[in-house]
């Protein structure tokens, strides 16, 4: 998919604006350190371009045919674009903006477009429908993803990771009584728009600062810390860097694709319009490196037609506009924007430590977790998973030690409840190791070890055995 791009990134430059053009831009794509990093990921964004450039491509294409009726080809790659951005859509829902930016383009030939996507979606709307009896086209997530995006703890929010304090935080409809998905999703959207309401200067400000993050050269991550990834590939090394006063590549892509868009989006109206219409949708949520990743062919079409115009067509007025903007746009995207982090983040220790684990290597699964803890000690579910780790290897006192630290920062963690009581009970303190397990009983009347183990301790007959969970 990687190479796909780079060719279909020189093809659509080359379609629109020229030879030139597109060759620079391909070799931009083919050589761009993110692409190759993200190719290397099991995450969305390689998939997502691949598809919104096949479909851009087949509408490019939609006019030619063979034959005397090219009418009839246009009919079916209109079709077949809406297909491809339909899919597109399905692995990243921002992409219906491009799927809406091509029907307006396509004029006459809009219905098929719609219509392919539409085929494309039905069967995930099916789904969701037969499965969860609700009418959700994708995804239900959209409005928790707004209203990440969209309240006045922006960077409290957008710093909530994939634990328990993430389910906490999923869960705030349910705890209120309100059920189903679709529900859930516009509860989160309605809480974005009163904060819109009540404070719509600070909305307006959020809005701005994150138009910021979303043109700075800095790589914000999501779950996992980028730039100490360049420790295992010195390609990857050579390709993203930081250093003061420039964040390469995108610090350096982003002043060149916006000066070549104002100076280009005549001659390529619908690039233009997909480049704003996404980077519209990706400022509507939140802002990480992978999110923006869409953006990254088209800017660099633009920034290869901004070069050949500066170069060989620009006036002298329009020449000396354009470099004060280039020389703006830079010194914003890439001034403070601090040094690459050395280590990876405690999400990312913690994750290879679950990794290992599950492969039997639990020592190595130790450290890493060992080494998440360190960075952030709240960390509820390292904690855990720690402490069933050292439980089922023969270190009872460390996992007693761990698993009282997670109920610290999780009082109703009914796996560390579980747990920690069959430790208790192993012990011989009885009476505690019941007191937990009725908390537990009480979180989760459910659930059915907990049921177990408090009818045992009435009438004891065998030594307890720690409850082996899955790590998280």
């Amino acid at each position: 998919l990687g190479a796909g791009i780079a060719v279909l990134t020189a093809w659509i430059g080359a379609r629109v604006f020229g030879r030139r053009v597109g060759l620079a831009a391909g070799y931009g794509a083919a050589l761009y350190g993110m692409l190759i990093y993200f190719d290397g990921e099991l995450l969305t964004p390689t998939l997502t371009i691949a598809l919104q450039l096949v479909a851009i491509a087949l509408v490019l294409r939609a006019g030619e045919g063979p034959g005397p009726s090219p009418g009839r080809w246009s009919a079916w790659r209109h079709g077949a674009a809406g297909f491809a951005g339909g899919l597109a859509s399905i692995t990243t829902a921002t992409s219906l903006v491009v799927v809406a930016v091509l029907a307006a383009f396509a004029r006459r030939r809009a219905l098929p477009v719609l219509l392919g996507a539409a085929v494309a979606i039905a069967p995930i709307t099916w789904r969701n429908a037969v499965k969860g009896g609700e009418l959700i086209p994708i995804s239900w997530n959209a409005g928790i993803n707004f209203y990440i995006g969209n309240n006045p703890n922006y960077d409290e929010t957008v710093g909530i990771r994939p634990d328990l304090q993430w389910k906490h935080f999923v869960q705030e409809p349910l705890r209120l009584g309100i059920r189903g998905m679709g529900a859930a999703s516009s509860y989160f959207v309605r809480k974005s728009l009163s904060y819109l309401a009540s404070d719509p200067i600070g909305f307006a400000k959020l809005q701005v600062r994150k138009l910021y993050l979303l043109l700075e050269g800095n790589e914000i991550p999501r779950n996992q810390e980028i730039y100490p990834s360049r420790e295992y590939s010195p390609v990857f090394r050579f390709l993203v860097w930081k250093v003061p006063g420039l964040a390469f590549p995108f610090g350096v892509l982003a002043p060149l694709g916006l000066v070549g868009l104002v100076a280009a989006w005549r001659r390529g109206p619908m690039l233009a319009a997909v480049l704003v219409a996404y980077a519209c949708a990706v400022l509507a949520f939140f802002i990480t490196a992978r999110y923006r990743m869409p953006l990254v062919p088209l800017l660099l079409i633009f920034a290869s037609e901004g070069v050949r115009w500066f170069r060989s067509e620009a006036r002298a007025a329009p020449r000396a506009a354009a470099a004060a903007g280039a020389a703006f746009l830079f010194l914003a995207a890439n001034l403070g924007q601090g040094p690459m982090p050395a280590r990876m983040n405690a999400d990312a220790e913690y994750s290879l430590g679950v990794k290992l684990a599950l492969k039997g290597r639990a020592d190595e699964a130790m450290g890493r977790i060992e080494a998440a803890l360190r960075e952030r000690p709240d960390y509820a579910e390292a904690w855990v998973n720690l402490g069933v780790l050292q439980a089922t290897h023969g270190r009872p006192a460390d996992a007693e030690r761990s698993l009282t630290r997670a109920l610290e920062q999780e009082p109703e963690d009914i796996i560390a409840l579980t747990n920690l009581a069959v430790l208790r009970e192993k012990a011989g303190r009885t009476a505690d190791a019941v007191a937990l397990y009725e908390r537990a009983a009480r979180l989760d009347p459910a659930d059915e070890f907990t049921r177990r183990k408090l009818a045992e301790l009435r009438r004891p007959s065998e030594p307890a055995q720690p409850r082996r969970e899955k790590p998280q």
